[in-house]
């Protein structure tokens, strides 16, 4: 390379440093990434002890990050890039084939793992109610023959075989159900959860477990109430920074009678209606994961009150049960710590469902609080 060529160069460069140095300073800060679906950092207070500490340098490099001009389009562009080299990850995401995003699954820490079993075991025997246990596969696992050639992915049915050994809850098995029915629309292809349709077969399974069989809504009762949202971009695409995918539709199923209500809150319905215009739309079920809620049916011919500890794949699975059961009473252990023992004496619980699909179960430490 020639002087006068690296000397264009250089100038080049410092002209693009120039230019979004200066954008930087006038561009306007967003609260929230629709794209991302997750709230962007804001410019971090300055403190002395907080810049000799480390701590000022790293919130700003993040608020830098986040807040950078026209992040959005940066984010596609990597993505063609990245495409562009053949490359069959990003963010941990794998473009699978068949149009679908799969999210990486890597080996879980099993101490970890072995201690939220145990949670679920204590949590049976501390409250010596009735407890159920589903553990929900990821897409990995459903669709590992879609995974990229040599893609490393956990066996999943480690997990299963190992919530089998359960004693004192009642682990209901449902990775074979899902299984059969793959070729069906069960998950979300541009999003880490199952579709209510894949709930749908959970839920059938946990209804014939309890005893309830009878009581399994019919998919005529459902076309009845049937409600169809499409132009929904998941977790997946947003994490993959991906572009050029179809989108999903959502189907839910608006049955009367059914609300929901937060403490020191008024009763609405189960479906925050407002979520339907917005990227998130899955947060339409619940208006995403409350702390803690009661479902109630005001059918004179529903009865029991169900305890759920879940994570968010319960949500769409959860109007299903809420056809049949008088009371259902929510409890998110991510953002609530009140002992769960405690909580399921004060709600006045008949019985106990622990819902989780199997990431979140393996590498969330706040399973671990179903043991107190």
């Amino acid at each position: 390379m020639s002087k006068k060529q690296s000397i264009l160069l250089c100038g080049l460069f410092l002209l693009f440093l120039a230019v979004f140095s200066l954008l930087n300073l006038f561009w306007p800060d967003r609260e929230f990434s629709e794209m991302e679906n997750r709230t962007l950092a804001s410019n971090p207070p300055f403190s002395f002890q907080a810049l000799f500490s480390g701590q000022w340098t790293t919130d700003y490099e993040t608020y830098l990050t986040d807040q950078f001009p026209l992040r959005d389009t940066w984010v596609g562009i990597k993505y063609v890039c990245e495409r562009a080299m053949l490359r069959q990850e990003n963010n941990g995401i794998y473009f699978a084939d068949g149009g679908r995003l799969i999210a990486r699954f890597d080996q879980p820490d099993e101490a970890r793992v072995e201690q939220n079993f145990q949670a679920v075991e204590a949590l049976a025997q501390n409250t010596g109610l009735p407890t159920r246990f589903v553990l929900v596969p990821t897409t990995a696992y459903i669709y590992q023959e879609d995974l990229p050639k040599n893609a490393p992915s956990y066996d999943q049915q480690q997990l299963f075989d190992r919530a089998s050994q359960l004693h004192t809850a009642q682990y209901i098995p449902v990775n074979d159900l899902l299984m059969e029915h793959k070729e069906d629309y069960i998950y979300y292809r541009t999003d880490h959860h199952w579709t209510t349709d894949g709930a749908y077969l959970a839920y059938q399974a946990y209804m014939q477990a309890v005893g309830r069989q009878s009581e399994i809504l019919t998919q005529e009762e459902l076309e009845e109430v049937r409600q169809v949202t499409p132009g929904f971009y998941g977790t997946l695409y947003s994490q993959a920074g991906a572009r050029f995918y179809e989108p999903d539709t959502i189907t839910w199923y608006d049955f009367p009678g059914l609300t929901m209500q937060e403490p020191d809150k008024e009763a609405v319905s189960i479906y925050d209606r407002s979520y339907l215009d917005k990227k998130d739309k899955y947060s339409l079920f619940f208006g995403g994961n409350p702390p803690v809620f009661t479902i109630r049916n005001d059918d004179p011919e529903a009865h029991g009150t169900l305890l759920v500890v879940k994570d968010s794949f319960a949500n769409s699975l959860l109007p299903y049960l809420a056809e049949s059961y008088q009371e259902i009473h929510v409890f998110d252990p991510r953002y609530n710590r009140m002992p769960i023992s405690q909580y399921a004496q004060q709600c006045g619980a008949d019985e106990i469902l622990v819902l989780y699909q199997t990431a979140n179960f393996a590498e969330d430490a706040n399973v671990g609080l179903l043991s107190r």
